[in-house]
């Protein structure tokens, strides 16, 4: 989401390294996050979060999704 090197989770405030603008594709880019997951962070915060928390938001959705 964003190009800076050392950031700050505006969900748990964990600090973690965004490889989006590196050499090399990000971890976040290793998750599928549904459409509407992804319509909700963005309302819901600026920035990237950390892959800790994209995998337990991705988690949490897919159990809610399950039948």
């Amino acid at each position: 989401m964003n190009d800076m090197a050392d950031d700050r989770c505006p969900r748990c405030g964990g600090a973690f390294a965004c490889g989006m603008g590196g050499s090399q594709p990000c971890a976040c880019t290793t998750l599928t996050l549904t459409p509407e997951l992804l319509a909700r962070l963005r309302s819901q915060y600026s920035g990237c979060l950390c892959l800790a928390c994209l995998r337990e938001l991705s988690a949490a959705q897919a159990a809610k999704e399950a039948p």
